[in-house]
């Protein structure tokens, strides 16, 4: 059944696992956070020799993943059974799994990390995974949800950021969750609880300027700065979301066209003294 994210988190931390976890969506960082928490809760270190297992499935044979998912735990209270890129799944070998999801083995926690999308919900498979795993839908943040996410992100390692700090995150990391969350976390290790992060200190430890952005690449080009152009095009590159090529490309036509009509405004204004009088004659 589906199953918020909240609902699930607070299952986990109680240690309340269920037989099937079906994590899918766009958005890859919760599907991550997820699965890195039963890998790292569901069974004690020394149960995982006999009790865990992990496949990707590009590879996977899923008869295989079956019959692991079906043994029972061996010392331990548990089984562990995870699936990553199980988007790479075929379809027709979906339908191998959909018997075992109707009843799956209580003892065995059987978790299918599907990124980047669902399985097609016309599909008869999509409807049993649906009714019978504890089926998550990870989407992505929208531009309006990005700023909030990254201020609760930093409350919650104790640090505080100015405004300007989380317009600069959002517009070069764009909705990444994952970047955003693995930059932060170095920062939370760099600087001391309670600090605020500002715009400095993201250019000084994470290397986003604020001044790196189309403006100011199209300044660089007009004062033939070609040093500091070439390196906002390497930062663009990396981080395309903060200088998109058809929005430079757009603003360039705009300024260069303009220049070009201030340029030629005192031949236009002669031409029309010179030609104007003669024309009434």
């Amino acid at each position: 059944m589906a199953a918020s994210l909240e609902t699930i988190w607070k299952n986990l931390q109680a240690k309340k696992f269920e037989p099937v976890y079906f994590l899918c969506g766009e958005e890859s960082y919760y599907i991550d956070l997820i699965e890195g928490f039963i890998a790292d809760n569901a069974l004690e270190p020394h149960e995982k020799d006999f009790n865990y297992s992990m496949f990707y499935g590009k590879d996977a044979d899923p008869m295989q993943v079956l019959n692991d998912a079906k043994q029972y735990p061996t010392f331990a209270e548990r089984r562990l059974v995870i699936v990553r890129e199980a988007q790479d799944i075929k379809v027709k070998d979906w339908e191998l799994f959909e018997k075992y999801l109707e009843n799956p083995v209580k003892s065995t926690i059987l978790v299918f990390a599907h990124k980047n999308k669902t399985l097609d919900k016309r599909t008869k498979i999509a409807k049993v995974v649906e009714k019978q795993t504890v089926y998550f839908e990870s989407k992505k943040k929208t531009d309006e949800e990005l700023p909030k996410w990254i201020t609760g992100y930093v409350k919650k390692k104790n640090f505080s950021i100015s405004g300007d700090a989380v317009k600069v995150l959002a517009e070069n990391l764009g909705n990444d969750l994952s970047r955003i969350a693995n930059e932060l976390d170095k920062l939370s290790v760099m600087l001391g609880e309670q600090t605020e992060i500002t715009t400095d200190i993201i250019e000084k430890y994470i290397g986003i300027s604020k001044e790196y952005n189309i403006t100011e690449f199209n300044n660089a080009i007009i004062k033939r700065d070609f040093s500091k152009a070439m390196k906002m095009v390497m930062y663009f590159e990396k981080n395309p979301k903060a200088g998109p090529i058809i929005a430079i490309l757009a603003y360039m036509y705009s300024h260069f066209s303009k220049l070009f009509v201030v340029t030629r405004i005192k031949d236009v204004i002669h031409a029309a003294k010179e030609w104007g009088p003669r024309r009434c004659k």
